[in-house]
């Protein structure tokens, strides 16, 4: 689990430090920024993988721009060409852009390539039976290993100069989910992520691959579903040839509500209320052993009601305890603080807000605040109140 974010020259970020917890979430008004922090570490995640694509970004999560505007650019304000994104002092990247007029300029990581460069004296050492058998002299051989081979044997290089190198961790799954009605109901196919798109994409045949835990697991969260009877996974298409879907989904997922009438009982993707589709997901996305260990989800609140907001971020607070996860949140919903623990140190609420001069900042909110004015007061009657800020001012 990742405790410290740094960001530098980013978007609206100049310079901020974040000490995460394993579940944060992140409030403010639009526009200052909160998903800028979530992109940053999408940006880290493809340099990190060697993929800076704008096809590879945009399919992570990150709103891809023309280069020059992924800089900070504040009036009386000189800041460097470098972006610079790092986790835990671990993993970092300084980014440039080739070009900066053309959006598909390819973007390149300045310390990987200064890493290869200084231990480019290193690799004679590495062992013979991973070289070719050429005659050539040994300096102009070409060594041809696996990604694997390579990281086993820098590493031990690394090591006698005491280095940590860069080494496969959850950073590298890490994508932003921005759920998307019709990319649930399996009707457009917005992104290529698998097993889940950003949008939502293949959480229905996720489901279907679930081992009886998960299934379990999953019943068990839906119980609180009134209407709901069961969740039926249409493996071969039998309901889908007895026309309970339209045509028009790509969706594997059915319903059932217990209060219908024996024949027309069966919903499809298509045609069930969105609320249990987004819920689903999460729920899906929490449980399940093949989504990423590390993600960020924008506004978490889509779809859903006030009531089930709060209830459903207390359940996913467990849920990524229980299951290893660690996630970065963002939301306009008060309803959604009133789920935070803030006793319990994993979960963490973040204030976003810009200064004065524009910057992004971040402030962290460790308790209630304990006045007479705030006393008895929920965590969303501070927020609107006035008193944790990010809040708009009004314009009308």
């Amino acid at each position: 689990m990742y405790s410290k974010l740094k960001i530098s020259n980013f978007k609206s970020i100049v310079d901020i430090e974040v000490e995460l917890g394993r579940f944060n979430v992140f409030i403010g008004e639009n526009g200052c920024g909160k998903t800028n922090i979530l992109e940053a570490v999408a940006l880290l995640s493809g340099a990190k993988t060697g993929d800076l694509t704008p096809e590879e970004l945009i399919n992570r999560g990150v709103r891809v721009s023309k280069p020059a505007l992924m800089t900070s650019s504040f009036l009386g304000f000189r800041v460097g060409k470098d972006i610079s994104i790092d986790l835990d002092d671990k993993m970092k990247a300084q980014l440039y852009c080739e070009n900066k007029d053309d959006i598909y300029s390819k973007w390149r990581d300045r310390v990987v390539e200064l890493k290869l460069k200084e231990f480019e004296g290193l690799i004679s050492n590495i062992p013979n039976e991973a070289q070719d058998n050429s005659s050539k002299p040994h300096s102009e051989k070409k060594i041809e290993l696996s990604k694997i081979e390579f990281n086993k044997i820098l590493t031990k290089l690394l090591s006698k100069l005491n280095v940590e190198p860069f080494i496969e961790s959850s950073l590298d799954e890490f994508i932003i989910y921005s759920l998307n009605t019709n990319a649930l109901r399996g009707i457009a196919q917005l992104s290529k992520r698998l097993p889940l798109g950003i949008y939502g994409e293949g959480f229905d045949t996720l489901i279907k691959t679930f081992s009886a835990e998960e299934k379990k697991s999953l019943g068990e969260l839906m119980e609180t579903i009134q209407w709901l009877e069961d969740i039926v996974i249409d493996e071969e298409l039998e309901l889908r040839s007895q026309k309970h879907s339209l045509g028009q989904s790509n969706s594997i997922l059915y319903f059932t509500d217990k209060y219908m009438k024996k024949q027309k009982k069966i919903l499809s993707a298509e045609n069930a209320n969105e609320g249990i589709l987004y819920l689903l997901f999460y729920f899906t996305l929490f449980i399940s052993k093949k989504t990423p260990k590390f993600f960020a989800i924008d506004n978490i609140e889509t779809a859903l009601n006030p009531k089930l907001c709060r209830d459903l971020i207390k359940q996913l607070a467990i849920l990524a305890k229980e299951n290893d996860k660690q996630t970065l949140i963002t939301t306009h919903n008060p309803a959604i603080l009133d789920g935070l623990n803030l006793n319990d140190d994993e979960q963490r609420l973040f204030v976003v807000k810009r200064s004065d001069e524009g910057y992004t900042k971040v402030e962290r909110i460790k308790l209630k605040l304990k006045t007479k004015a705030t006393e008895g007061l929920k965590l969303s009657e501070l927020w609107m109140r006035g008193y944790l800020g990010g809040l708009p001012q009004p314009h009308f």
